[in-house]
């Protein structure tokens, strides 16, 4: 095993495995962050082996930015565009990205450790062996996305947007699906057991639920979605 996910592994707490960034041992500690990425964004740049921590943006363009090997703690991007970035070996701990634009955008071996994203849009992007942990993600746009061998773990996605999306080899654990939209969204395979899914939203022809595994209390919430009455 190479010294970058040994690395991760210090960082994050998690595993080795896919769905570990891979990191260098030293990044490089960028002191004028937001200016420095702004500047690589507007180049067409690539960010990369860097610690970037406590920027502060509001509004800003990230239009196409690209990032690999980047740990980026503790920073705060609201109502910012990020439309059509590329994240690769990413590593984001303690963010905030409510309200941002990230759509059509590519996310490789991307771990999210307690970030936030009320409200963010990531319609039509793609998740490959990237890990959620402790996030929120209430009110967000996930429509059209693309999930590879993700996992998401004590994550809060209620009231979101999940439509039409293509789940592969995605595991959910306790995650807070309330209210979420799934019309179209196969859920063929993917255990529910321990998430929370009262009132998701689906088609009236139920086709999403073909397949899902559920524990006896979600097969009560599901058969009031059909129209079932269990005495």
């Amino acid at each position: 095993m190479g010294k970058g996910v040994s690395r991760m592994n210090k960082r994050t707490g998690t595993r080795a495995g896919v769905m570990a960034p891979i990191l260098p041992d030293e990044l490089i500690v960028r002191e004028d962050a937001l200016q420095w990425l702004l500047t690589c964004a507007g180049q067409e740049q690539q960010a990369e082996e860097c610690l970037l921590k406590e920027i502060t943006a509001k509004g800003e363009n990230f239009y196409k930015c690209s990032m690999k090997s980047v740990e980026i703690s503790g920073c705060s991007f609201h109502d910012c565009d990020f439309e059509k970035a590329s994240f690769v070996d990413v590593l984001f701990r303690g963010c905030d990205f409510s309200g941002s634009r990230l759509t059509d955008c590519y996310f490789h071996r991307c771990a999210f450790l307690s970030v936030k994203g009320v409200g963010a849009d990531f319609h039509e992007s793609l998740f490959k062996e990237v890990r959620m942990e402790d996030s929120v993600f209430s009110y967000a746009n996930f429509s059209g996305t693309s999930w590879e061998s993700a996992v998401l773990n004590g994550c809060d996605l209620q009231e979101s947007y999940l439509e039409e999306c293509r789940l592969k080899k995605t595991e959910l654990n306790r995650v807070k699906l309330n209210r979420a939209n799934l019309f179209g969204t196969a859920l063929r395979g993917l255990d529910l057991r321990g998430c929370e899914i009262e009132g998701i939203l689906i088609s009236d022809e139920k086709k999403e639920l073909a397949g899902v595994v559920v524990d006896l209390y979600q097969a009560a919430e599901l058969a009031r979605l059909m129209g079932l009455v269990i005495r």
